[in-house]
């Protein structure tokens, strides 16, 4: 991973305002926070990018997300949001479960959130495992995969056996 270009691509855009009809009238739906998992043009691993209200962040990752609850992968992040290039394995929208704001919730190493693309569906956490001056390793935690919202889904939180 320390051999990767850091000027190869752009993270993604986020989608313009869309129009959505709420009670009978028309509203302006906000932008939505965006996730890209690319199989690096190396084949060696796979970058995981969210952008997140503006936000652009990015892990690379052994092997592609699971769908398998209770699977883990490394995830180590990425100081050049953007880098590389590979092809799409997935996209998709990505929803904030936990109770702090996407910055907060990345300081505080510890994310909750719903994936919803065209391979991946379900929640998610990510848990920062170590922390170095040069890396931050995290763990991407597969927590309940498919389409439907399991009640009390925003109550997801990382174990303290998940944070090791």
């Amino acid at each position: 991973m320390a051999n990767r270009d850091v000027h190869g691509t752009t993270p993604p855009k986020l989608h313009p305002r869309r129009a959505v009809e709420v009670g009978g009238r028309v509203e302006a739906r906000p932008n939505q926070s965006l996730f890209v998992v690319e199989e690096h043009e190396c084949g060696l691993h796979y970058d995981f990018r969210l952008q997140l209200d503006g936000v652009a962040v990015c892990w690379a990752i052994p092997e592609h997300p699971s769908q398998t609850p209770g699977d883990k992968r490394l995830a180590i992040r990425d100081a050049e949001p953007g880098s590389g290039r590979g092809a799409v394995w997935d996209t998709g929208t990505v929803e904030n479960l936990g109770d702090l704001a996407w910055q907060h919730a990345l300081a505080e190493g510890r994310l909750a959130l719903r994936l919803t693309g065209g391979r991946l569906h379900g929640v998610f956490v990510m848990v920062r495992a170590h922390r170095s001056p040069d890396q931050e390793q995290w763990l991407l935690i597969t927590k309940e995969a498919g389409h439907g919202h399991a009640p009390g889904v925003r109550a997801v939180t990382a174990s303290a056996e998940e944070q090791r």
